[in-house]
């Protein structure tokens, strides 16, 4: 598992911080503009510092003012149906020339928007529709005294550009599988593996994703985490449409727009978190995963069986690489081999967001078809 913020302190203050800083409106597209604005930058080349003026896109709605995060920009290139590589070139080579089409675009394909700003940045523009009643510091502040009260450890918190994270573990509920797996490196004794129930759960702000709460598995041994869906939960941002006042440019919205779906959406994520931890459901996930020790890899070419899984999966390059060095190293050449080395993979992503997909790539393995681990296993 990667490690995230230090302390659930730390996690709680800067979700403190985010929910102070943070704006939001509705206002149509025809009525923003992107301008080009002078920002000083500094290169330094051979050991002496040049400064120079370059010019960045500053997003302006009525007498507001935001910087774009790469998010921000990535959705104005989804709202105004700019091709993203042609986006890309066009805020690395000619700034103008972006501004010009993305104002073009504003007027000529005007909708209604929700706009969201965080430290002075515009960081998603959503459909009109999000809802804006599952943000991070309700989230925190519905589960995480639930995990308080379950006395489980968060292991890794963090809030990304993308999502926020908790993952726990109650390590005082513990399962020993069968040591018929891999071995250590004497190849005389087995590798004991011990589970024990987990959760993640995370949400996005940004429109990636609704708010989850995944059950999971950690494997003490290695310190793996696996989230499958199985008796999991995820609640989606979508729901009533936000109306503009008048011809107003933009509506801030309030606290109590927010929240008023708010209680009813939060009491089944906590309910979720609750049950998680159940021994009963714990035993019955772990009987799944103890199983797949007997799915063993039967080819030879584990080259091809880790390319196979890539392919299934959407392994990067690196990450096939990463992969099949943790398949071979574990020795555990069977479904539950690669099972680990996929969670053992992930700690080695240096993007957290990537992390998380990997550990819930390793559960999918445990949920393959029969026919489709079949493929993986014979690389055919």
């Amino acid at each position: 598992m990667k490690a995230g913020i230090h302390s659930i302190q730390e996690f709680a203050a800067e979700i403190a911080r985010r929910a102070e800083t943070k704006k939001d409106f509705i206002a149509n597209t025809k009525s923003a503009e992107v301008v080009p604005t002078d920002r000083e930058v500094t290169r330094v080349k051979d050991g002496k510092a040049t400064v120079y003026n370059e010019p960045v896109p500053m997003l302006h709605v009525g007498d507001m003012k935001f910087g774009i995060n790469k998010i921000g920009h990535a959705q104005i290139a989804e709202i105004t149906r700019i091709p993203k590589p042609y986006y890309d070139k066009m805020l690395e080579e000619d700034v103008g020339l972006l501004t010009e089409n993305v104002n073009t675009w504003f007027t000529k394909n005007a909708t209604k928007q929700l706009w969201r700003t965080q430290d002075g940045n515009l960081r998603a523009l959503r459909s009109d529709k999000f809802r804006t009643d599952m943000e991070y510091e309700d989230i925190a502040a519905s589960l995480l005294p639930v995990l308080l009260d379950l006395d489980v450890d968060v292991m890794s918190c963090q809030v990304t550009d993308t999502r926020m994270y908790i993952k726990c573990v109650d390590k005082k509920v513990t399962r020993e599988l069968a040591a018929i797996g891999g071995k250590f490196g004497d190849g005389k004794h087995n590798i004991v593996r011990c589970l024990s129930p987990a959760i993640t759960i995370s949400d996005s702000e940004v429109g990636y994703g609704g708010a989850n709460v995944l059950t999971g598995l950690y494997d003490s041994f290695c310190t793996n985490l696996a989230t499958f869906n199985e008796r999991s939960v995820r609640k989606y941002h979508v729901g009533a449409r936000h109306e503009l006042v008048g011809e107003a440019h933009y509506t801030m919205l309030t606290d109590e727009t927010k929240r008023k779906t708010q209680v009813a959406t939060m009491a089944q994520l906590v309910d979720v978190t609750r049950a998680a931890f159940d021994r009963v459901q714990f035993d019955a996930l772990a009987d799944k995963v103890e199983g797949t020790q007997n799915d063993k890899i039967e080819s030879d070419d584990l080259v091809k069986v880790v390319s196979m899984a890539g392919k299934t999966f959407g392994l990067s390059e690196a990450e096939g690489k990463s992969v099949l060095k943790e398949l071979a190293s574990g020795g555990d050449l069977s479904r539950f081999g690669l099972y680990n080395a996929i969670t053992a993979a992930s700690a080695s992503v240096e993007d957290y967001d990537r992390a998380s997909d990997l550990e819930r790539i390793g559960a999918q393995v445990i949920e393959l078809a029969a026919n489709q681990w079949k493929q993986i296993a014979t690389a055919a």
